[in-house]
């Protein structure tokens, strides 16, 4: 009976300390619009562009802000009246609470209070703010969060006067799907202008008539219409510099203190070493004095090893070229010499083969040596069977010489 009680009572606390968690976590986080202070206004923006407001003088000094009537409802879309601090457009936009500018795109959300930026994704919603990143889940619900809009709004605060923010009403949302205000320039004044303006005109200026999105403007009274479309790469170009300013910012911070930092473990370095040196003169004594010396010793032998060790690579190396210079000569010595024997041995044999065919044709023919010399050369033969062929044809016109001879002396002799 002890142990149900107990899980129970342990089901009951974990319940209700979910619920007070969850009820904190809803009112230290952005749910449903994201809600900073600029310049005494606090902003309430929505995912889709449109925005909600709350001036208060104090907000310059403080967020912390005590309202007397709480039930009143106190923001601009609830129906509280601020044309005192209020400009509008021709479209009935605010685009100035007292010194704080406000700027649209052109489908008319906003993209830029005071110094704070926004941006937008390719679905239409808010996706920066400052710089406080946003991100969705499939059903283009908040997930969740990163960094912070501006170092004046680091985290949402809930106040009790939250709870009066709402969207406008659709009938006079500026929000539209053209984009209507490409072409549209808003004419702004100063503050001090504004209020004397307002002052001397309150009657006109209660009975004000803007156009809808959809309409077709016929004359414009508090803006102007221009020939070219109207350029945001100005609070492109804007939001980039505060970027770099704030990174810069960040950089020097991140730099000081690892200067910092460095510092401080130089000074911690330079105790413990101060503080080594003299437990080891304590220790030493009289002993310091060599071993200073051999202290500054240290330092010539070591570039007296130095010097031997460059003085062997250089040895090294001069041995290996004068290897390879050699190595070299030896191989065009030897080119040389081959190149020459070559040579010699193809002049003798032009010198030996030269005289064997004269002598061998001289033999062999005789008397008629022009007939053995013109034939020699066109023979292909080995010069060895050309010289006995020419032997034996030799002998053999000899043998029929003299025998011609003898025949011719014989009938000479008988005639």
């Amino acid at each position: 009976m002890k142990n149900i009680v107990l899980i129970f009572s342990l089901l009951f606390f974990g319940i209700s300390v979910s619920a007070s968690e969850a009820s904190d976590l809803r009112r230290n986080a952005y749910t449903d619009s994201f809600i900073f202070i600029e310049d005494g206004v606090e902003f309430a923006i929505y995912p889709n562009g449109e925005f909600d407001f709350y001036y208060n003088p104090n907000f310059r000094r403080t967020n912390v802000v005590n309202i007397s009537t709480p039930n009143v409802n106190i923001s601009y879309n609830s129906g509280y009246n601020y044309d005192p601090y209020i400009q509008y457009d021709d479209y009935g936009a605010v685009i100035q609470v007292e010194n704080v500018p406000i700027y649209y795109d052109y489908y008319g959300r906003i993209i830029q209070a005071g110094d704070v930026l926004i941006d937008y994704n390719r679905n239409g919603r808010v996706a920066r703010v400052g710089n406080l990143y946003v991100r969705y889940n499939r059903f283009n619900q908040f997930a969740h969060f990163s960094g912070y809009i501006n170092h004046y709004n680091r985290q949402y605060v809930y106040r009790p006067w939250h709870r009066y923010y709402s969207r406008p009403y659709s009938h006079v949302s500026i929000v539209f799907n053209r984009p209507y205000r490409a072409y549209y320039q808003p004419n702004r004044l100063t503050y001090v202008q504004h209020n004397t303006y307002y002052t001397n005109n309150y009657n006109t200026y209660v009975n004000k008539n803007f156009y809808r999105p959809d309409q077709k403007v016929v004359s414009y009274n508090n803006g102007r219409r221009t020939s070219d479309k109207r350029d945001l790469q100005k609070i492109n170009t804007r939001r980039s510099s505060q970027v770099v300013s704030e990174n810069n910012t960040r950089r020097s911070a991140q730099s000081s203190t690892r200067a910092n930092a460095s510092s401080n473990e130089k000074a911690v370095i330079s105790r413990r070493q101060s503080s080594s040196n003299s437990a080891g003169k304590a220790i030493r004594g009289n002993t310091s004095r060599s071993s200073d010396t051999r202290a500054t010793k240290a330092p010539t032998r070591t570039r007296a090893n130095t010097q031997a060790t460059s003085s062997r690579t250089r040895a090294r190396t001069a041995q290996v070229k004068n290897t390879r210079n050699a190595r070299a000569q030896q191989s065009t010595q030897r080119k040389t010499t081959v190149k020459k024997q070559a040579t010699q041995q193809r002049r003798s044999n032009v010198t030996k083969s030269t005289p064997t065919n004269r002598n061998t044709s001289a033999r062999s023919s005789g008397r008629s040596n022009t007939r053995v010399q013109s034939s020699a050369p066109a023979s292909r033969k080995p010069a060895a069977v050309k010289t006995q062929r020419n032997t034996r044809s030799g002998a053999v016109r000899g043998k029929t010489s003299t025998r011609n001879n003898t025949s011719a002396r014989n009938v000479n002799g008988r005639g």
